[in-house]
């Protein structure tokens, strides 16, 4: 009787670690998706008080890049990435080597100690354009200011579009250099709340880089080219002098007794600042006489221009460049 019970008691231990194992061993259904997992393995949540790993998971969406650098990487910058990096990293300091010779002439009394001031910089592209004379990447650069993360300024750098002569579209090896820098909304706020770069004399923003072209046109180089026959030439040089720092020699194109103007056009308008100058704008077009279409050619004017007392960009002098075509002389 007592060897019976023994039996009975070993045969049900033997059973009951059977289902144990079974129960332990019989895949378990994976908590995304309610289905058994298909590897076999138990999940198990590891926080960093347990002795598991703190790392975090891997994902497939881009962690915010960090400034590094990326001095001696930059190369010969046909990397935009790199370059808006090298900038990042450098300004205020040198950039010459960095920035278009446009851009580097606006930062004539530009303030910019305020960046001193702004730490854990980091980089990201937002935008890309490819026209006619330019490739642009549009970069946002955030950071800490005053223990707040917040967007700081964002830049544009740009290249020729097209290759160096003889090279295809993939063989474009011109270097990206800075065109542009903008504070961001929250540095310069608004009217009721300024920001903190509110009242700071900027670098050439992206959208003062057109203007300043278009409006020099418009408001300079149209009047140089404009003939009032009720003027005398004092009061032509007191209309100019409005609108030209200093006296300017250009004339608009005549007729062949000097007694009415060309019709005049604008066909290109260029920066051409040379490296380390002030900014310099050329414009190029043609003149015809309105009653002989025969008589005609092309002029050039160059305009200078600098930064005032007021830290203003404004005209400084209107030039002529000697021109060859048509039948000017």
């Amino acid at each position: 009787m007592g060897s019976k019970m023994i039996q009975g008691f070993v045969i049900g231990t033997i059973v009951l670690l059977v289902l144990t194992a079974a129960f332990w061993l019989i895949p378990r259904p994976d908590p995304e998706t309610g289905e058994p997992s298909q590897d076999g393995s138990t999940d198990v949540a590891v926080l960093p008080s347990d002795g598991g790993s703190d790392q975090p998971v891997e994902s497939d969406a881009p962690s915010p890049p960090t400034v590094e650098d990326t001095s001696e990487s930059v190369g010969d910058r046909t990397e935009p990435e790199q370059v808006a990096r090298a900038f990042v990293i450098t300004y205020p300091g040198d950039i010459q080597s960095l920035a278009d010779p446009t851009f580097l002439a606006s930062l004539d009394r530009v303030d910019a100690p305020l960046l001193e001031q702004v730490t854990d910089l980091s980089v990201e592209q937002v935008d890309h354009a490819s026209g006619d004379i330019y490739e642009r990447y549009a970069f946002t650069v955030s950071g800490t200011y005053e223990g707040v993360e917040m967007q700081v300024y964002s830049i544009v750098v740009a290249r020729p579009t097209e290759p160096a002569e003889g090279g295809g579209a993939a063989d474009n090896t011109f270097e990206y250099k800075v065109h542009s820098f903008d504070w961001s909304p929250d540095m310069l706020g608004d009217d009721e709340d300024p920001g903190p770069a509110a009242n700071l004399v900027s670098p050439l923003t992206a959208q003062q880089r057109g203007d300043l072209m278009s409006e020099t046109r418009t408001n300079v180089i149209a009047q140089v080219l404009t003939v009032d026959p009720e003027e005398s030439d004092e009061q032509r040089q007191a209309r100019l002098d409005k609108i030209i720092v200093e006296p300017t020699s250009a004339t608009p194109p005549m007729s062949r007794s000097g007694r009415y103007a060309m019709r005049t056009e604008i066909h290109s308008q260029v920066y051409a600042t040379e490296p380390g100058g002030a900014i310099i704008i050329s414009y190029n077009g043609s003149w015809v006489d309105p009653y002989d279409a025969e008589y005609h050619g092309t002029w050039a004017l160059t305009a200078t221009i600098v930064r005032d007392d007021n830290a203003e960009l404004v005209v400084q002098s209107v030039e002529e460049t000697p021109t060859s075509d048509g039948n000017d002389e």
